[in-house]
């Protein structure tokens, strides 16, 4: 897959980062309302298998109607191509880079889906259990903390797997690994996008509060999850997280290596490779002291520490 351009403006003041990001959402509003005009039918279907489920289960079943997450996340296949693109600046055509992504990522859109449902069940009924057992037991706090402090680094790590998988080409096992790396690595990111999308739930509910009258406050509810909410909230996570994960895994190529437990990684490289390594290290930290050698920085999907990329140019000499 071809390198994509990162955003010239990543480096801008936050206050001038706030004001882009309301700049470029309301030039690129046409693409983003057409991207959720083309996902209805991802929203009719998942809507439709809700309605099952309640019929078939004689009433709502939060873990029964969250699958529904599976059908959405295909088509957010489409939307996360889209926002890239809006993203980072480029011309393209609304048609193409929908349905290009949908062809190009659906499957792979599909399994994460699969995975943000078994996440969410797991993480759902876990809460629930642990909450209920406080009634009776405070010990239950614990474990209680545990699994939500897991469920937002969880949350975090989601943040990317969807832009990485439209992105980057790397294989499944590397994207979800450095999901993970992504979700501990870049706190200050994910922060920025909760408190983003947070916001942008604050004021549909503040709207909601206001109109107070049920029927006009579903209409806008569907009017909203329609035709505004699933690119919106897919752009809001990808102008928050775009380009750190840029900056790291820009053009990875993936080259599986086996590694044994207790055991100091080997260095069997090429000349170009670590010329490469070599670039990579002196970028990341510029004249770094013998005190950073330990640090560690992202290499082809990987943790890999400074020492042994500076290291590895010295062995090709």
């Amino acid at each position: 897959m071809a390198g994509y351009q990162i955003n010239p403006d990543k480096n801008i003041e936050k206050t001038m980062r706030t004001v882009q990001f309301f700049n470029l959402y309301f030039e690129k509003f046409k693409y983003i309302f057409l991207a959720n005009i083309l996902f209805i039918m991802f929203n009719a279907a998942a809507v439709g298998w809700i309605y099952l489920t309640y019929i078939i289960l004689d009433g709502i079943n939060i873990i029964a109607a969250a699958s529904s997450i599976i059908i959405l996340n295909v088509g957010m296949a489409g939307i996360t191509n889209v926002c890239r693109y809006i993203y980072t600046k480029k011309e393209f055509s609304m048609k193409k880079a929908f349905f290009g992504g949908l062809k190009e990522n659906g499957l792979k859109f599909l399994l994460h889906g699969v995975v943000f449902y078994m996440v969410f069940s797991v993480s759902y009924s876990s809460l629930a259990l642990y909450y209920n057992g406080t009634k009776s037991n405070f010990l239950f706090w614990g474990p209680f903390i545990i699994t939500a402090l897991i469920s937002i680094f969880v949350l975090f790590a989601s943040y990317y797997l969807n832009i990485m998988t439209a992105t980057m080409d790397l294989s499944l096992k590397n994207i979800y690994r450095n999901c993970i790396l992504f979700s501990f690595g870049e706190i200050k990111n994910n922060f920025l996008a909760t408190i983003a999308l947070l916001i942008f739930g604050a004021v549909i509910f503040t709207i909601a509060v206001i109109i107070n009258r049920p029927i006009i406050i579903l209409a806008l509810c569907g009017i909203i999850g329609i035709f505004i909410a699933p690119s919106t909230i897919q752009y809001i996570i990808t102008f928050y997280v775009y380009d750190s994960m840029i900056d790291i895994l820009d053009e990875s190529t993936i080259k599986e290596k086996s590694e044994e437990k207790n055991e100091k990684p080997k260095i069997n490289i090429n000349r170009q490779e670590a010329e490469e390594m070599s670039k990579i290290a002196n970028e990341s930290h510029g004249s770094s002291k013998a005190s950073d050698e330990d640090e560690y920085i992202y290499y082809n999907g990987k943790m890999v520490k400074r020492s042994l990329l500076d290291q590895s140019n010295e062995y090709n000499d």
